[in-house]
């Protein structure tokens, strides 16, 4: 019965340290939306294939990473979500030109407590802008 018992506690171990991988929030938290590999929904929900490598190397784009409402609003805490955004960036973009510097937890932490209201005209305000790749991160 001991054996047993420590096997059911090692199980759950695991599981609960695999629940919390980038990967795995990736597929709980965004992939519904986001789709599997981050193209979106045409007409519905962005790609971010192309749009995270730009903005992750922009103060701005960066701030709108975090501040977007799933991310913002995600039951994660800062430093998982600091993990899975940068698991985004080097999984999901397509723009790999140039090296981004990583989200770290006090990062999100400040973006995350101001809310995004205007998520599509942010949004493409950052696309429009000559900067949104090119200034250097916070």
């Amino acid at each position: 019965m001991l054996r047993r018992a420590a096997l059911t506690v090692l199980i759950f171990a695991c599981q609960a340290a695999v629940a919390y991988e980038p990967r795995i929030n990736y597929m709980l938290q965004c992939m519904g939306c986001h789709t599997p590999d981050g193209s979106g929904e045409p007409g519905r929900v962005p790609s971010i294939k192309a749009t995270l490598g730009p903005f992750a190397r922009s103060a701005e784009g960066r701030r709108f990473l975090v501040q977007v409402p799933g991310a913002s609003q995600s039951t994660l805490s800062d430093g998982e979500l600091a993990q899975l955004l940068n698991w985004m960036i080097q999984n999901l973009s397509t723009d790999k030109s140039t090296p981004f510097t990583p989200y770290t937890e006090a990062e999100v932490a400040a973006y995350r407590r101001t809310p995004l209201v205007a998520v599509q005209a942010t949004r493409a305000k950052l696309l429009q802008s000559p900067t949104a790749g090119a200034s250097p991160p916070p």
